[in-house]
């Protein structure tokens, strides 16, 4: 019986300590990329850092946690990179992948860190996904926070835009 107790109080212990370590690990690595000139249109370059499991935004507010407008990520390679808009059914835009956030997840080993070292080094292909989070609003954007799960674990990133 001792073994036994032992046994589930072991499995507890590890089940927190892994929770935790998911809850402190933010994989969502974000980086202010571009604006307009009037600071109502931002563009965020994302990825993520983890190895396993994907990145599933679940919300974006900007400035003092209000939604945006209109907010799309754009999921692109390299080669073709991201445009910034402030309509994104335009004849430019039209030759670019904007999708509805919640309708793409940001897959595992995609820092764009990471992709932009595969560019210099010459290895980076059409396969080497990046994605973009492109924010229109109705006033300046001063800050970015996104919410998002990983590995069924929710976080809240936030990053200073200005």
């Amino acid at each position: 019986m001792r073994k036994v107790l032992i046994l589930i109080f072991s499995f507890f212990v590890i089940a927190a300590g892994a929770y935790t370590y998911l809850k402190w690990y933010s994989p969502l690595a974000v980086y202010s990329s571009g604006f307009g000139l009037d600071g109502e249109v931002q563009l965020v370059e994302a990825g993520n850092k983890s190895p396993i499991g994907a990145v599933k935004i679940e919300e974006v507010l900007v400035n003092n946690k209000v939604s945006p407008s209109e907010v799309k990520i754009q999921v692109s390679h390299h080669m073709q990179g991201f445009v910034i808009t402030d309509d994104f059914d335009g004849e430019v835009e039209s030759e670019y992948t904007f999708k509805e956030v919640n309708a793409v997840s940001i897959q595992p080993d995609t820092h764009p860190q990471k992709q932009l070292e595969k560019v210099n080094a010459g290895t980076a292909t059409e396969d080497d996904l990046i994605y973009g989070l492109s924010f229109i609003h109705h006033e300046p954007i001063n800050q970015v926070t996104i919410k998002y799960r990983h590995l069924g674990v929710s976080h809240k990133k936030s990053l200073s835009v200005n």
